[in-house]
């Protein structure tokens, strides 16, 4: 039995899928984030073994694994991918290793191809892309004190500052107040001080602050509005940029993929990034998880013969 492995791996959680050729499913797992900038390079080497162990674990007596495919954050500058790539070699000898930035597994799984610009928007946001002649490049995702406009973090930010500037009378009334005290159960805004400032009050809790916008936003909530149209026109910046850096022919109509929590379903988002590159690209939602496309580059990578049931199984993977 030949066995492909399949990892997506960012900053809150690692997903690791292993398929059979035969397309059989044979293991899916959630461990911990593995974003190499976020948890060091020795911290990294205990997660990633930690789970290349659990993998080994669930293979049948007769598997051979003869490709990985590992998509992580983190790994896009050459000398931190060529460290990587050869830790990733050193566990998995005689396995054929695929290393790429996790923006990659998701454009394989929407588009098909390797081919075209990924825009994340989670609690960050940033743009990675690959043309035609495989060059690769991104914009953005300098993190929350050098950038990640128009991330989550952005936008929940952005909402308590003029929460605050309404508390103040330095800014128009928004329904955002409202659903600040109603979800931190709170009188008064000048209690949310030592919410806001508590150690726990962390860059995912103020990103899931932009939860109350889109709500407030679909209520007609002007202030809501604006936030949303700001944060689209920064995230359309991230991909005009990069269009233009790795000169796609403008005649050329570019896969962009969308994805992490920002653009959920019916997230008002899509449209507003859809209309914005109307005339350049196809806007897509991701429909399967990244990790579904890390297994179809394991797969590609293995120079095996793809079978007729080995993308249907992957399509079950929610």
């Amino acid at each position: 039995m030949r066995v492909y492995i399949g990892i997506d791996g960012g900053g809150t959680k690692t997903r690791s899928v292993m398929t059979a050729s035969e397309g059989i499913l044979l293991a899916d797992m959630i461990t911990q984030g593995s974003n190499l900038n976020h948890y060091g390079w020795e911290r990294f080497q205990e997660i990633m073994k930690e789970l290349f162990s659990s993998l080994r674990a669930s293979l049948p007596p007769e598997a051979s694994v003869p490709a990985i495919y590992c998509g992580l954050a983190g790994v896009d500058r050459p000398r931190v991918w060529q460290k990587v790539y050869e830790f990733i070699q050193e566990q998995w000898p005689g396995t054929m290793v695929g290393l790429g930035h996790d923006a990659m597994p998701a454009l394989m799984c929407a588009s098909g191809k390797l081919e075209g610009v990924v825009l994340i928007g989670g609690t960050g946001a940033f743009a990675f892309g690959i043309n035609e002649a495989g060059k690769m490049g991104r914009v953005g995702g300098w993190g929350y004190l050098l950038g990640d406009e128009g991330s989550g973090y952005d936008i929940g930010r952005r909402a308590l500052q003029s929460v605050m500037r309404c508390y103040d009378y330095r800014g128009p009334d928004t329904l955002l107040v409202k659903k600040v005290l109603e979800k931190y159960k709170i009188p008064s805004l000048d209690e949310l001080i030592p919410i806001v400032y508590h150690r726990d009050f962390t860059r995912n809790t103020i990103a899931g602050v932009a939860r109350l916008v889109f709500e407030a936003a679909l209520e007609e909530d002007e202030i809501s509005r604006q936030l949303l149209t700001q944060a689209a026109d920064e995230l359309y910046g991230l991909v005009d940029v990069l269009l233009k850096r790795l000169r796609f022919p403008e005649e050329q109509r570019i896969s962009v993929v969308l994805t992490g929590g920002l653009f959920h379903e019916g997230s008002p988002l899509i449209g507003m990034i859809r209309r914005r590159l109307h005339d350049r690209a196809e806007v897509m939602r991701i429909a399967h998880p990244p990790v579904m496309g890390s297994v179809i580059l394991a797969q590609q990578l293995s120079g095996d013969e793809e079978s007729p049931g080995f993308r249907e199984t992957l399509k079950q993977l929610r």
